[in-house]
């Protein structure tokens, strides 16, 4: 599904994938740093654009592509699987600055609260992909059990979005406060 509006953040922006990020996304995911924890590589790069063009059409399901404040491509997130008030967070490869990628699950929270209407959020994690793991637990994701996917361990973790957690301030508060230095 196509989301109209590019979504602002401090540090980056989001902008729904279409078929020129083709590349771009199909490169991130197959990068030997990604693609250990990244899910399901498409084959090549026209099996990506057909993802692509099946995602654009899929009813909720949003992914979009990460930008930081130059208008450079960091990263990839989405959000889909949407069912009542829980959706599934996921496909996040992200390049940037540390800042650009903590603030990414924030602003995806705040678009799932304020557009979809969520109240939570699940996650699937591979194990081997302990920075994802990290950025969870600070924001709130709590691990219910493990599982395994594409023949993978991994860690299905949850996440109320109808509070603001401990570390989901601390992470919020710090990304304010780096705004302000660098916008200074």
């Amino acid at each position: 599904m196509v989301y109209p509006e590019v979504i602002h953040g401090m540090f980056v922006d989001l902008r729904s994938i279409t078929l020129d990020d083709a590349e771009f996304s199909y490169n991130i995911r197959a990068d030997k740093r990604n693609r250990e924890t990244v899910g399901q590589l498409a084959p090549s790069l026209e099996a990506q654009k057909d993802f692509i063009r099946w995602q654009m059409q899929e009813p909720n399901d949003y992914y979009f592509v990460v930008l930081n404040k130059k208008g450079e491509r960091i990263g990839l997130v989405g959000i889909y699987d949407i069912q009542g008030d829980i959706g599934e967070y996921g496909r996040e490869v992200n390049i940037g600055e540390p800042a650009e990628i903590m603030e990414v699950g924030i602003v995806m929270a705040c678009f799932c609260v304020n557009v979809l209407h969520l109240k939570r959020i699940c996650y699937v994690i591979y194990a081997n992909n302990v920075g994802n793991i990290n950025n969870a637990q600070k924001r709130g994701g709590v691990c219910l059990k493990e599982i395994e996917r594409s023949g993978n361990k991994a860690f299905y973790f949850e996440q109320s979005l109808e509070i603001e957690t401990d570390g989901a301030k601390k992470v919020r508060l710090t990304l304010e406060r780096l705004h302000r230095k660098y916008k200074n």
